[in-house]
C-alpha cells in the first residue's frame, strides 16, 4: 500500500513536491480555517482522500463522501464551510473546481521537453519540421509532412505522407496519422490511437463482396 501511495504522488523527477495549508490559501486565494502547517503531497477525490491529500467540496451532493473521509486539506465552496467532515485545514474559495487546477500545476509539474531527433527516426523527403520540435524513438514522418513548432511525437508515432500537424500538438507512443489528415494547434493524440484510416463498408456484387473505397 506504501508503494501505491509513492507511485500515486510521483511527480515525475526533483523529489516529492508539498505544499503546506497556508500556500494552498495563499495560491487560490481563499481563506483558511484550521491548521495553516499541515502538509499535503497530492490531489485526490473525497472517496479516495487521505491525511496527505487536497480534496474539494463544490456541490452538496458529495457531502457524505467528506462526512466519511479524512483529508489533509479540504478546498470548500462558501456555503459548503461548515459541513460536518474531518480535514486538518479547509480552505474557503468561491470556485473549489477552478481552485484545483492552478494547485495541480504546482504538485504535478508538466515533463521538461527536450527539443531534438532520435537518431532512430526516419524523417521523408520534402517533410517540414517546425522549431522546437521533439521527434522521439522510431518515428516515421512520411514525404511532405509537416510539423508546427513545439510538436512532440513519442516513441513509433508514425505521420503519413503529406500529413498536416500543427504547432503544440503532442502525439503519445504508437500514435498513426494517414496520408489525409490534419491536426490543428495543440492538440493530443492518446497512445495507439489511429487517425485517417477509412471505414468498413463493403458491396456484393458479382458474386464477391467489393470493398467501397473511403476517399
Amino acid at each position: 500500500m506504501a508503494n501505491a501511495t509513492r507511485a500515486r504522488h510521483d511527480t515525475g523527477g526533483g523529489g516529492q513536491r508539498t505544499l503546506t495549508a497556508a500556500a494552498i490559501a495563499e495560491a487560490v486565494g481563499g481563506t483558511l480555517v484550521g491548521d495553516a502547517t499541515v502538509r499535503v503531497t497530492g490531489v485526490a477525490a473525497l472517496d479516495r482522500a487521505s491525511q496527505h491529500d487536497i480534496a474539494f467540496l463544490a456541490s452538496a451532493k458529495y457531502a457524505p463522501l467528506f462526512a466519511a473521509a479524512d483529508v489533509g486539506v479540504l478546498l470548500v465552496a462558501p456555503d459548503l464551510a461548515g459541513v460536518p467532515g474531518s480535514a486538518r485545514a479547509r480552505v474557503v474559495v468561491s470556485q473549489p473546481h477552478e481552485a484545483i487546477l492552478s494547485l495541480l500545476a504546482l504538485l504535478y509539474p508538466a515533463p521538461v521537453s527536450t527539443p531534438g531527433v532520435h537518431p532512430t527516426a526516419v524523417i521523408g523527403r520534402g517533410a517540414r519540421v517546425g522549431a522546437e520540435v521533439q521527434i522521439g524513438p522510431y518515428v516515421v514522418i512520411g514525404d511532405g509532412a509537416s510539423l508546427g513548432e513545439r510538436v512532440r511525437l513519442h516513441a513509433h508515432v508514425v505521420i503519413g505522407a503529406g500529413v498536416d500537424v500543427g504547432a503544440e500538438c503532442e502525439l503519445f507512443e504508437s500514435v498513426t496519422l494517414y496520408p489525409g489528415t490534419t491536426l490543428g494547434a495543440r492538440v493530443r493524440v492518446h497512445a495507439g490511437a489511429r487517425i485517417g484510416a477509412d471505414g468498413f463498408g463493403y458491396v456484393f456484387r458479382n458474386g464477391a463482396h467489393e470493398k467501397i473505397p473511403h476517399v
